[in-house]
């Protein structure tokens, strides 16, 4: 089943596709295996829990709609682009160990889509986009665990 992965402001950002994450371009950027979320070479990258995306420090990087992780004041969602096609998907990569869950709160600071992208750097952190409404959300959204 084909999901649509939203951002903090209701945006389109990923598709999750079964166990496969795909960007807006259908290609494969990471892998949901359980609760973990892993990039395309096997890091641990962050969680899926409840509908809703964590990254490596346990804070919002995204959700699908009727998400049941996330406070009632969820944003308004876009309309859902045209699906793309899609690429092959590859072998998933022998998965490396994951990290201990740390507490977090609030929506993350970096773009859903850049932090897939780029999930595969050490420890999950790289050159990550800012979200464009980050700050609103981090200092106001109080979020169910």
């Amino acid at each position: 089943m084909v999901t649509w992965v939203y951002d903090e402001i209701g945006c389109p950002g990923a598709i999750l596709d079964e166990f496969c994450i795909r960007n807006l371009a259908g290609n494969t950027v990471g892998w949901v295996f359980g609760l973990s979320v892993f990039s395309l070479k096997g890091e641990h990258i962050g969680w899926f829990e409840d509908g809703v995306f964590f990254d490596i420090q346990n804070h919002v990087i995204g959700f699908v709609p009727g998400a049941k992780g996330l406070a009632p004041e969820m944003p308004p969602l876009a309309a859902e682009p045209t699906a793309p096609v899609f690429s092959k998907r590859p072998c998933a990569p022998t998965l490396r160990g994951r990290t201990a869950r740390p507490r977090g709160q609030g929506w993350s600071a970096h773009c859903l889509a850049s932090y897939l992208a780029f999930g595969d750097l050490p420890t999950g952190r790289g050159p990550f986009l800012r979200c464009r409404s980050g700050a609103a959300h981090a200092a106001s959204g109080d979020l169910a665990h």
